[in-house]
């Protein structure tokens, strides 16, 4: 099991609070919204239900002006306009929207995206010359461009513009473009920067129409700005939070046909739609064409009219899932057993990870998963005629950007934000980047950024779990960076039933029992299954859901870290005791056994020593059975 720390935003009895009174909310909701900071019935009414009017003037960004003028003159003069997107979520859907954008002011555009496996990420040479080729006047970039200085220095010398719109950090030299529009560029006054690259995009879209048919024709988009809002892990907070609040419960009418199709594939019920269908059933779908090279199936998809050519094309992005999907279990299977085969990785604090023949397409999720399980930043690498490229995944604290940033003389092309980058170098430099980003990483890292801080609201008294409290909670979506998901904690539930889930069997599933009998399922957790048995008593963090199957409706534990129980004033006895003073007397100066030593805590059993001793302390633990 790794080290993780839960700390409880909230520590005492869940009380109601004027907040609740004035809401019409349960003790429970009220706490989360303090836990939130929000104290107030205003501040929390504009939470819950946040308006499309508090959207902000698009106006305020940096070039948006001159953009704006530059597209209507390139309309007024019948030029050719391509939007070069990205083959993520974020630009696909960034793409979606400009070209439903023109297609209904009736002025044909065209779409370039470029081949993820062939071309890799942003804006290549290669395809600014056959956009050239295609009598191109003006290119529209879209979540991408801001890192591309070369490539748009080409297309200025064969004399096409390109208006650059993105949202990735800004590097130390911008592009030489028309126009750049990236709210997190120094002097652009625009009051929140955290948009994805679909916002941004939106906003292009909010300045180009009139204000007044703005309010009315935004619902085309809306759909498409919530879906990448959500899978580009943005903060949901301001203008991302009015914009996915408005969009899911638009979701639940289907206003795009591709989306409401692919939803139908998913097999998810429109009126139960919440963030993390999308960000864990229906992004992963428009994500694997991509990955696997076929970027284009989500533009289609969203831009379709036709009924039949929309269940196609998600049928289509199905199976592309599904081919997605073995790939990947294969590429994280080979990932382990290199960290495995090398014991330095035990003490790396950045994961550098690298083999030929892995797939370019699949390499970000594989780096978020190792991420997520050894909670260490991950470099994950493919290697194919002497050049390695790939991802990179970082955790709280640790920007993997700042980090690249400063071994640059070994990479040949970056870019990326705090917690998710992407790379390309000579293979050759692999290792010395390795001993690099770790020499920077033990310098800024202390071996407490190392333990997993998981977030917990309060401990959940049993009593209060019921589908009332359930239907709550969706009330404070949607959930995200910023807004994340509530999570508590029970203690001392007893383990009744331990399953291994899933085709690969990757996925654990309990039952636990305190008063009542809990379903539980771990996502990717199988690996704890062997740390417990039936008849365990343990501690459970989680996030409360339901499970609704053929009618069926359960109350069911989305789990998110489990220890065995241990009594709730443990810290209290602790201090009192002082358990590693107690300890130490049993070792000499050499820590080797001069005597022994006995520490007996009254009240606890069931004591991960572990959390609170060190490495070098020798603990003799017995019971009533020895």
């Amino acid at each position: 099991m790794f080290n993780k720390k839960w700390t409880l935003k909230y520590k005492g009895s869940i009380k109601e609070y004027d907040l609740g009174k004035k809401m019409k909310i349960s003790p429970e909701i009220g706490q989360i919204l303090k836990n939130r900071g929000i104290k107030d019935k205003e501040d929390a009414e504009i939470f819950i239900n946040p308006s499309l009017d508090y959207l902000r003037d698009p106006f305020l960004m940096k070039d948006m002006k001159k953009a704006v003028d530059r597209i209507k003159y390139a309309m007024e003069n019948n030029q050719n306009i391509w939007v070069y997107g990205d083959y993520d979520v974020d630009g696909v859907s960034s793409t979606s929207i400009l070209c439903i954008y023109f297609d209904s002011i009736g002025y044909p555009v065209k779409y370039y995206i470029p081949n993820r496996l062939e071309e890799g990420y942003g804006i290549n040479e290669d395809a600014i010359r056959i956009l050239k080729e295609q009598e191109c006047d003006l290119i529209i970039s879209v979540d991408c461009g801001i890192t591309s200085v070369k490539e748009v220095e080409l297309a200025n010398e064969l004399g096409i513009d390109i208006i650059i719109t993105d949202h990735h950090e800004v590097q130390d030299k911008i592009p030489d473009a028309y126009a750049v529009i990236n709210p997190k560029q120094k002097d652009c006054n625009y009051p929140f920067d955290m948009l994805c690259g679909c916002g941004v995009a939106f906003k292009i879209i909010q300045a180009l129409t009139p204000e007044d048919e703005f309010k009315t024709s935004m619902y085309k988009y809306l759909e498409i700005v919530t879906l990448a809002t959500i899978c580009d892990i943005v903060p949901l907070v301001d203008e991302n939070r009015i914009i996915v609040k408005n969009g899911l419960r638009l979701m639940k009418d289907g206003e795009n046909i591709g989306l409401r199709e692919l939803v139908n594939v998913c097999g998810i019920e429109t009126d139960k739609i919440g963030s993390s269908h999308i960000g864990f059933s229906i992004g992963p779908r428009i994500n694997a064409s991509g990955r696997l090279g076929y970027s284009y199936l989500g533009v289609e998809l969203f831009t379709t009219k036709s009924k039949e050519e929309a269940m196609e094309i998600a049928s289509l992005l199905e199976e592309k899932n599904n081919e997605r999907q073995m790939i990947e279990a294969k590429m994280y299977q080979e990932a382990e057993d290199i960290i495995l085969n090398d014991k330095n990785y035990n003490s790396d604090k950045v994961l550098v990870i690298a083999k030929e023949g892995w797939q370019h397409g699949v390499i970000g999720i594989v780096a978020s998963k190792l991420t997520e399980k050894y909670y260490k930043p991950t470099i994950l690498l493919t290697i194919e005629d002497g050049e390695a490229t790939g991802s990179a995944r970082s955790i709280k604290g640790f920007s993997i950007f700042d980090t690249l940033v400063n071994c640059s003389e070994l990479l040949n092309k970056f870019g990326g934000h705090e917690q998710a980058a992407g790379l390309s170098m000579d293979s050759k430099n692999i290792e010395t980047l390795r001993s690099k980003v770790n020499e920077i990483a033990n310098y800024k890292l202390t071996e407490d950024d190392m333990v997993e801080n998981i977030s917990v609201e309060f401990e959940l008294n049993e009593g209060s779990i019921d589908f009332n409290l359930i239907e709550e909670l969706h009330s404070l979506e949607p959930f995200g960076m910023s807004n994340p998901s509530p999570r508590f904690i029970m203690r001392e539930l007893e383990i009744r039933g331990i399953f291994r889930l899933g085709k690969d069997k990757n996925h654990l599933k309990l039952n636990l029992e305190k008063n009542n009998v809990y379903e539980c399922i771990g996502f990717n957790m199988a690996y704890m299954s062997e740390q417990f048995e039936v008849g365990d008593k343990v501690d459970v963090l989680f996030q409360l859901d339901e499970n609704n199957y053929m009618g069926n409706r359960k109350i069911q534990f989305l789990l998110k870290d489990i220890r065995m129980a241990y009594p709730k004033d443990i810290g209290k006895n602790l201090d009192s005791i002082n358990l590693f003073r107690n300890i130490k007397p049993c070792l000499d100066s050499n820590n080797k056994i001069s005597n022994y030593g006995k520490v007996n805590i009254d009240g606890c059993k069931d004591i991960n020593v572990f959390d609170y001793i060190n490495e070098k302390s020798l603990v003799i633990a017995n019971s009533v059975n020895g």
